[in-house]
């Protein structure tokens, strides 16, 4: 027995020594459990957050996605506006703009590359000449009336770099009857000139280019017409002209012929014109002008076949009221190889005040060399006094004035005035070379030529 309780003691002993020797091995064990606990957390929790940033990165990948398709989006909205916006702008262009600027209608494109522009002009004129000795003069002017120019036509632009004209006039007297007064083209690319073809008044001087709207009596004085009849005037049909036109300066330089409406020659006329303006002064209420020119024809037309077929030139003129139609000086035919002519002219205008003048020399040079070449002059002097106070308008690309502009245009209704000018005008033109005594024997004197003096 008590053999049994040693042994009973001795396996307690060992139990507890091996119970004390597990103790610590079993603590080991318990931390290292809570260590995986925490890490098999932060695996988890680490997990999680790639999980997330896996999630966000798919996002930003979705969002990047929709971004470009959003700027795609935007861009082919972009494309879209921009081709309605090009389509509007071309029904725009396409589109015509309608204006009545000074009572004058004119259709053109939006972008102003072409337009058109219907005109006319109607000038009345009647007349009562008082004669004395109509027997002896032999001359029997007619009174009564004349639609001194009915003009109607259209001008405009065309591709923006090209500019046009047509007029026909349907007026005149006697045996002026109807006539072309203008059928050009022009090129106007060119910043420092245009240049022009076709029918039209050649540029000859300051009274010359004011236009038939703009003049002061409706006949030119009879030097400047006699000058413009020889290598210029209305329907003068024109090869080349070169025009350059500045605020201050001005000059032309044109290839003429023959008149639209001249009967058929065999050798039609040719004739160089040249114009040069410059504005020598200027101010709000002042311009003041002078103008040079000349022409010389250099073939004139030919009255039979053949190189050395006669050359007639006549020299004539109507005078400044043309309702009869009579020209009352004339040089009659020369027999002529070339004709030259000049001009000078000057101008201004000082508010209400107008005045103009011009001296103009012609010269033939005969095809019979044994009688002297004949020359013959004629001057103008004339002025306006507006009593309205407007003033007559420079204008710069013809270097000439135009007719005042009303203020208030004419109504009884509103006892408006409307534009009112005062004009007198003195010329004179003689036409007369070695003409000796009138009414004496002319035989005497060398090549006479008795034209006339007006």
């Amino acid at each position: 027995m008590k053999s049994f309780h040693k042994k009973y003691a001795g396996v307690l002993l060992a139990g507890v020594a091996v119970a004390a020797l597990a103790a610590p091995a079993f603590a080991a064990e318990t931390k290292a459990d809570a260590r995986d606990v925490k890490l098999n957390a932060l695996e988890q929790k680490l997990d999680a957050l790639v999980s997330e940033i896996n999630a966000l990165k798919k996002e930003a990948a979705a969002d990047k996605t929709d971004k470009a398709a959003l700027e795609g989006q935007v861009i082919d909205l972009k494309r879209a506006q921009s081709a309605a916006y090009a389509d509007i702008q071309a029904q725009r262009n396409s589109d015509v703009k309608v204006s009545l600027a000074n009572a004058r209608p004119t259709f053109a494109t939006a972008d102003g590359a072409f337009s058109f522009s219907p005109r006319s002009l109607l000038q009345f004129d009647a007349a009562y000449y008082s004669q004395d000795n109509r027997a002896l003069s032999g001359t029997d002017l007619s009174s009564g009336t004349n639609f001194r120019r009915a003009r109607i036509g259209f001008q405009g632009k065309a591709f923006s770099d090209w500019s046009y004209s047509f007029l026909y006039d349907f007026g005149g007297s006697g045996v002026e009857g109807t006539g072309l007064s203008d059928a050009y083209v022009q090129y106007d690319g060119l910043s420092w000139v245009k240049i022009r073809s076709g029918a039209f008044p050649t540029p000859a001087g300051i009274e010359d280019q004011t236009s038939a709207s703009d003049l002061i009596f409706l006949e030119r004085a009879a030097p400047t017409d006699l000058y413009r009849s020889i290598g210029a005037s209305d329907g003068r049909k024109n090869y080349l002209a070169f025009i350059a036109a500045g605020d201050n300066h001005y000059a032309a330089l044109s290839w003429s012929g023959a008149r639209a409406f001249d009967a058929a020659s065999f050798d039609s006329q040719q004739a160089l014109v040249g114009r040069a303006a410059y504005r020598l002064y200027k101010n709000l209420d002042t311009n003041v002008v002078l103008s040079g020119t000349g022409t010389w024809v250099f073939r004139p037309p030919q009255t039979a076949v053949g190189n050395n077929s006669p050359s007639a030139i006549n020299l004539q003129v109507r005078p400044e009221n043309v309702v009869d139609g009579t020209r009352l000086i004339s040089t009659g035919n020369i027999d002529s190889k070339s004709t030259t002519s000049w001009g000078v002219e000057g101008a201004a205008n000082w508010k209400s005040l107008y005045g103009q003048a011009g001296y103009f020399g012609f010269k033939l040079d005969r095809r019979t060399g044994t009688l002297p070449n004949p020359d013959f002059a004629g001057w103008y002097v004339q002025g306006t006094w507006v009593l309205t106070g407007e003033a007559r308008r420079y204008n710069t690309e013809t270097a000439s004035w135009q007719s005042p502009r009303p203020t208030k245009p004419f109504s009884l209704k509103n006892g408006d005035l409307g534009a009112w000018e005062l004009a007198a005008r003195f010329s004179k033109l003689d036409l007369n070379f070695n003409q000796g005594i009138v009414g004496a024997n002319t035989t005497a004197a060398l090549g006479p030529v008795r034209g006339g003096n007006q």
